[in-house]
């Protein structure tokens, strides 16, 4: 499957911008074996910053290409060997070069809020939370935030119809399939919340009386992901949504 970056190179980047795309497209692009590609994408990463200042430490090096990876990885569906090759080559730098910084810096543009039928949008924002999913790991969990949004648009609000609600639904399933040790850790985590935090992490109007951190959170996510699996019909939602969210409620049982 050929991968089509040209909403990338349609962005108005800078010149030194342009110079990294170009070089992370072609390393992407070359005809190697998975091992030697991350291994080259890696090196790349240094290379490229590393030429525009000198001794930049990792830190430095991934946040000044962050936002190129992100737009590039909204381009990679799932299962493509291309989001692989990211994976690996961000955690060839981290095991090498030393620990990455938090970064935080993924916005949560929904694009199913407003319950249109956006089907690319839909598919780039499935890649996206893919791909963050996968990244995220017991050392490196700087967006916990991000996945408890996904779940409480997906089963906290009331439903739509047809594929916004299918791509709510994805998006909710993928981060418990990769991450739901995580994020039953953060849920059950005792650190008090401040005010801004709590806000940020409300429940939705579907449970509104439960503690935002909390496992009685996690157990109605449980249920209404089995409602929402039963309700698929009538929400006009095919059998593959029904596959992942028995695959999510396994990954849940599997933690509890």
């Amino acid at each position: 499957m050929d991968i089509d970056l040209q909403s990338v190179e349609e962005i108005d980047l800078t010149h030194s911008e342009r110079a990294i795309f170009n070089v992370l497209k072609a390393t992407l692009q070359y005809p190697a074996a998975l091992p030697a590609k991350c291994a080259k994408l890696a090196d790349d990463i240094k290379f490229c910053c590393e030429s525009r200042e000198r001794d930049v430490d990792v830190g430095g090096i991934l946040w000044q290409v962050w936002s190129l990876v992100i737009d590039i990885a909204c381009c990679i569906p799932s299962g493509h060997s291309w989001q692989d090759i990211l994976l690996q080559s961000l955690n060839i730098l981290r095991r090498r070069d030393g620990a990455i910084p938090q970064y935080n810096e993924v916005r949560d543009a929904n694009p199913t809020y407003t319950g249109e039928q956006l089907n690319e949008d839909f598919a780039k924002w499935k890649s996206l939370n893919s791909f963050i999913a996968r990244l995220t790991s017991t050392d490196f969990a700087p967006w916990l935030n991000l996945p408890i949004w996904q779940l409480r648009m997906a089963l906290e609000e009331s439903p739509v119809k047809g594929p916004a609600m299918e791509c709510r639904l994805w998006v909710a399933s993928e981060w418990i399939i990769h991450c739901a040790y995580l994020i039953f850790e953060d849920l059950n985590s005792k650190e008090e919340l401040n005010e801004s935090t709590a806000r940020s992490l409300r429940t939705g109007p579907l449970c509104d009386n439960i503690p935002p951190m909390s496992l009685e959170r996690w157990e109605y996510w449980k249920k209404r992901f089995s409602e929402l699996a039963t309700d698929a019909s009538s929400l006009g939602l095919d059998s593959a949504i029904g596959a992942r969210i028995s695959d999510a409620l396994k990954s849940m049982d599997a933690v509890r």
